[in-house]
């Protein structure tokens, strides 16, 4: 599974370019963004092409981002971990389903700060069908997730003046299907946490000029990780030092 999360992760990055550029995610094949050097498949290896090649293209000698790698990497390894932590293989697709999609956006956000309607919507359907098939939540709780991580994050929209993206607000529609409603609010919690330390830390040390934007989604996807993964462990330890401090 790790293997096949490392493939699926490099047909991501795929999808990450050239969807928000409306460019075919089939053809032509994989070349230089720069020089149009098409890719040889010693060159497609994920992250070992990227390492042996030293980050730069072997043509033009164009620099090749390292979210490349990253979010191989990072998909392989998702992958790897729902296969040890979901037991039944129904909901185990189900999840690498929905990681394949939350990937997908989060590199299209990387390169151009777009969540496209190709992606969330069909993505939001295809993940409550297949949530709802393999029994991984009820219809009800499914649906009402959905709603409620939408209307969540349009209300945000509303009252940010537009700053919370569009985009995000239907990504929602994915998270609260497969979360159920508790979920998704805990999954924006762990984003908008992430996102503000990082984001602080950025604007601190100068990386970050003032009035400049950041991806959102790639701390969505840190809060879906934390919620699927530690949330229950996360919520416990947050109510303990709450309740300890009262």
């Amino acid at each position: 599974m790790f293997l096949f999360g490392l493939v699926v992760g490099s047909f991501l990055n795929v999808v990450g370019y050239r969807v928000p550029r409306r460019e075919s995610i089939l053809s032509p094949r994989s070349h230089c963004t720069a020089c149009s050097h098409t890719l040889q498949w010693y060159e497609l290896i994920p992250i070992f092409s990227w390492l042996l090649l030293r980050g730069r293209c072997k043509s033009c000698h164009t620099s090749i981002s390292v979210r490349y790698p990253i979010l191989e990497l990072v998909t392989a390894s998702l992958f790897f971990a729902t296969t040890l932590y979901v037991q039944d293989f129904a909901h185990a697709v189900a999840w690498c389903v929905f990681w394949a999609l939350m990937i997908a956006v989060t590199a299209t956000d990387l390169t151009s700060m777009r969540v496209p309607n190709v992606l969330s919507l069909p993505g939001a359907l295809v993940t409550l069908g297949i949530v709802v098939l393999t029994g991984t939540q009820t219809w009800s709780a499914s649906l009402f997730g959905a709603g409620a991580g939408f209307f969540v994050m349009l209300f945000l929209n509303l009252i940010s003046r537009g700053k919370m993206g569009m985009g995000d607000v239907k990504l929602f529609l994915s998270i609260g299907a497969i979360f159920g409603p508790y979920g998704a609010l805990e999954t924006l919690v762990f984003a908008s946490a992430a996102g503000s330390l990082v984001g602080l830390a950025m604007r601190f040390t100068g990386l970050l000029p003032p009035r400049t934007y950041i991806p959102f989604v790639p701390y969505i996807l840190v809060g879906t990780i934390l919620t699927e993964f530690f949330g229950p462990r996360l919520a416990s330890w947050y109510i303990s030092a709450i309740l300890h401090l009262v």
